[in-house]
């Protein structure tokens, strides 16, 4: 092969001669491959000679027992099946939509993802009519874990989780969030200008449950600050239980930044100015490892790329 490839090369080339060479990889027989494509086989012979001509290299080297795929034509095949694929899913999913249908999407969410742009995103999807159904679940990353590994959900936005199985789930960090204290808009710890770990040692908490990302990072801040776990009077993956209860008490809690600056500015709690290390690691995309999706989820899955 000589030269780079530019577009005006991959411009001249024909979906039937990609099609030519990812069946005659497969079948290694030119008279069969031209049957499968309705082609002749001077046809199939003179689409080959094009292709090959196109690219500057042989694809096939022709042998008694047919014609075996040069390591160029191994490489154009594979391209070759991934361009057929893909447009296949494309005429599939303009179909659906001609037809009214956009299916349906099991998404799970951790809730310091809704806020912001992910919400505006399905708030759009809802009052649109050119969008799937949404079906979302919110959850803590061991239970959002657990509904991608049994099926129940297409993809989550989460975080892994040590311990759990991750072997048939991809992760694509996204975003990395920070963690507030919050506590009752007329706790007394609010009036205070700046507050350390230690400042809030004797209170009660409110925690999420052991292995959730969010717990184990308040126990380690804890720790590394020399301090003892904090006392918790309840424990729940409800953050709006959290709030609710925060709101009501004396007990201290920790929320996601997102999560908490929503219900501060609603009045519900207040953000004490306390500084948290980041232990908190990325949450992002939990995919669960196929070879395709559904066009409906593969269009959500970029359209969530491309808020962050």
């Amino acid at each position: 092969m000589h030269g780079t490839f530019d577009m005006a090369i991959l411009s001249r080339l024909r979906f039937k001669q990609l099609a030519l060479v990812a069946s005659l990889e497969v079948t290694t027989n030119l008279h069969e491959s031209a049957r499968e494509l309705n082609l002749s086989q001077p046809g199939a012979t003179k689409l080959l000679k094009e292709v090959e001509e196109t690219l500057g290299v042989t694809l096939f080297e022709r042998q008694s027992r047919g014609m075996k795929a040069t390591a160029y034509g191994v490489v154009v095949a594979r391209h070759a099946r991934q361009i057929i694929s893909e447009t296949g899913r494309l005429k599939a999913q303009l179909s659906a939509m001609q037809r009214g249908e956009y299916g349906k999407v099991r998404l799970g969410a951790i809730m310091e993802a809704l806020p912001g742009q992910v919400s505006k995103l399905l708030t759009n999807l809802m009052e649109s009519s050119s969008g799937p159904q949404i079906s979302l679940t919110v959850s803590t990353s061991d239970n959002l874990i657990a509904g991608l590994n049994e099926g129940a959900l297409d993809f989550a936005l989460g975080r892994p989780v040590e311990h759990l199985d991750m072997s048939g789930i991809r992760f694509e960090p996204l975003w990395q969030e920070k963690l507030a204290v919050v506590a009752a808009p007329g706790h007394p710890l609010v009036k205070m200008d700046r507050l350390d770990l230690k400042d809030l040692d004797g209170f009660s908490w409110i925690l999420q449950p052991r292995p959730s990302p969010m717990r184990m990072s308040i126990d380690l801040a804890f720790a590394r600050a020399d301090l003892p776990a904090p006392h918790y009077s309840l424990e729940t993956s409800s953050m709006l239980m959290t709030t609710v209860a925060v709101g009501e008490s004396d007990l201290l809690a920790v929320l996601p930044q997102s999560v908490a600056t929503y219900y501060s500015n609603s009045g519900l709690i207040r953000i004490l100015p306390v500084q948290l290390e980041e232990h908190m690691s990325r949450y992002g995309l939990l995919i669960p490892n196929k070879d395709e999706f559904g066009p409906e989820v593969e269009a959500l899955v970029s359209l969530v790329r491309s808020l962050f």
